[in-house]
């Protein structure tokens, strides 16, 4: 059957439009209105050399793969599916291999094209479930699209310069189940994530960087736990060891509340409900002008609570200090007032710090916390209430990266294909 003149001009377009050119070519446009779609076949002129896609050496065509399909950016309301049959090639050095299209990337479902948009759309999205509503594409679909997206940023990314690293845990399921993750300080980026919480997790991410960029980190933040100090010694024995200020503050701030919750159940007992509903108050930075004045009363009574948080508030001045000398010297003043005290919560808080004061002395030196791990909280909480907790501990590294890796994700596309 002839092509007509008209079909020869559609096809030429549609060439036009995907940015093919010899030796492939448009066959044919059709246009499904009931399924609405159009589906593109693309062909190989078989006078046409072919490449090995490993070496690029010219060599005999062997034969065609199978018939595949990739959805491209849709045509009007239309969406658009390419169809061909990728010839394969004999190559001496390498076997039989199928050539690569110039359309789409080597094991992908999708043109070059439609996964730039996809990235785009889906880091755009507030939820997976909107990103799959806008693609017209079911979960796996889109799933496949930021594991490819995630894939090809690491493949591109340097992690040279890197002198401050933040270690960090996130829960992750339901249960004790938890994900570290590292995070480089300065340039405001997740790095690595990896299951569990111990030595092994610590040691994992230390390895995400390459040797000579590990031996040049400078410091590392992190919690007091004994997992991530052994991890940074094993693997990074010329960083030094910076204790998290948050998590300082979540000591004493927890000191605080257990104290609080003591001191309320002996008082209601005695039918007294002085600190009943006011758990926030002692446990918020800055409190609402509403609640000052009642608050500054609380303060006036002698309760156990209101020394706790008198502690807790001194020691935001440890941070202050100019330098580690100074920062020592305050800290001693600090924990003499503390174990005089009667406040065993509080205490016990002291006694830690005290344990680990080298390392938080090592913030005069090299002032950096983990906020930037703390900032993604709110990203990473939401990735797990969209997708109702994962079960998969490899796709939820895979969104964390995708949304907090400051990844280069998108394909490069052909200068001359245009849509």
């Amino acid at each position: 059957m002839k092509t007509t003149k008209n079909e020869e001009t559609v096809a030429a377009h549609y060439g036009r439009l995907l940015g093919i050119g010899a030796p492939w070519k448009v066959v044919s446009a059709e246009l499904d209105l009931l399924r609405g779609q159009v589906v593109i076949e693309v062909g190989w002129d078989e006078s046409g050399p072919v490449s090995c896609p490993e070496c690029g050496q010219a060599c005999a065509r062997h034969d065609h793969a199978p018939e595949r399909e990739w959805r491209h950016l849709n045509v009007m309301q239309f969406l658009t599916i390419i169809r061909a049959r990728v010839p394969r090639c004999a190559c001496p050095a390498h076997g039989v291999k199928t050539v690569r299209t110039p359309w789409a990337e080597p094991g992908s479902h999708f043109t070059l094209h439609f996964e730039a948009f996809a990235v785009q759309v889906i880091a755009a999205c507030r939820s997976l479930t909107q990103a799959t509503e806008l693609l017209e594409l079911g979960w796996d679909g889109v799933q496949r699209v930021v594991d490819r997206a995630v894939e090809r940023g690491l493949a591109r990314r340097s992690t040279e310069g890197i002198l401050y690293l933040g270690l960090d845990e996130k829960s992750f399921g339901r249960g004790q189940r938890y994900v570290s993750l590292a995070t480089d300080i300065k340039g405001a980026r997740v790095l690595e994530v990896v299951p569990g919480n111990d030595q092994a997790a610590g040691e994992a991410l230390w390895q995400a960087l390459p040797a000579g960029q590990r031996a040049r980190v400078e410091a590392a933040a992190m919690d007091m736990s004994a997992g991530f100090v052994a991890a940074t010694r094993a693997q990074a024995p010329q960083a030094a060891i910076v204790h998290d200020k948050f998590h300082v503050a979540k000591l004493l701030n927890d000191a605080v509340d257990q104290t609080r919750r003591a001191e309320h159940q002996q008082l209601q007992a005695e039918g007294d409900d002085t600190l009943k509903h006011t758990r926030y108050l002692w446990l918020q930075g800055q409190l609402p002008a509403a609640r000052q004045a009642g608050f500054a009363e609380l303060l006036e009574i002698n309760l156990k609570t209101a020394r706790a948080w008198a502690y807790k508030e001194q020691f935001t001045e440890f941070w202050g200090q100019p330098d580690a000398a100074q920062g020592a010297a305050f800290f001693a003043h600090w924990q003499r007032s503390v174990m005089r005290s009667r406040l065993s919560k509080v205490k016990a808080v002291a006694k830690t710090l005290h344990r680990h004061l080298t390392n938080l002395l090592t913030y005069f030196m090299h002032p950096i916390t983990n906020a930037i791990s703390e900032g993604f909280n709110s990203r990473i909480q939401a990735l797990k209430a969209d997708a109702r907790g994962f079960r998969s501990f490899t796709n939820y590294r895979t969104r964390i990266l995708f949304h907090c890796g400051k990844l280069k994700m998108l394909p490069h596309l052909q200068p001359s294909s245009t849509h």
